[in-house]
């Protein structure tokens, strides 16, 4: 029995000799050979860049303050509903309170890069704390006063 295996071992390590991959001989060039074509420089690909799109905020989200006109009360300007760009929404909110934003009626109605924007009375902002709010499609931009 123990002939059988010893006599086992060579043959099984000729077969997994034979398995392992083992690299070609590279050819030595030629003195005489010269290539006759010639391949160009592979130039690195470029890698894509990250995307520059912002995310947008849902509702609940408080975007950070401003200053509303008369320096009252600093406000908070929130995403109330639908989905907005906080960025977007702080930029539309300090245009909307320029002195030379035009302006219409006794809400202030005014269309501020491409949002519906509207404030209440100084009544009603006292007692609700809103102080303006601006609508683009199914999104809703506030601003509340901080008490």
């Amino acid at each position: 029995m123990r002939s059988r295996v010893i006599a086992c071992v060579p043959v099984l390590l000729l077969f997994m000799g034979a398995c392992g991959e083992k690299p070609e001989p590279e050819a030595a060039p030629s003195a005489t050979h010269t290539p006759t074509t010639s391949v160009p420089p592979v130039s690195p690909t470029p890698t894509a860049r990250p995307s520059r799109k912002r995310a947008l905020a849902g509702p609940g989200t408080v975007c950070g303050e401003i200053q509303p006109p008369g320096g009252g009360a600093m406000a908070a300007v929130a995403v109330s509903a639908g989905r907005a760009d906080c960025r977007t929404a702080l930029k539309i909110f300090r245009t909307y309170y320029r002195p030379d934003t035009p302006k219409q009626g006794s809400a202030g109605v005014a269309t501020v890069g491409g949002w519906r924007c509207a404030s209440n009375s100084a009544a009603q902002a006292n007692i609700s704390g809103r102080l303006s709010s601006c609508r683009q499609a199914t999104a809703k931009i506030v601003a509340d006063v901080i008490p």
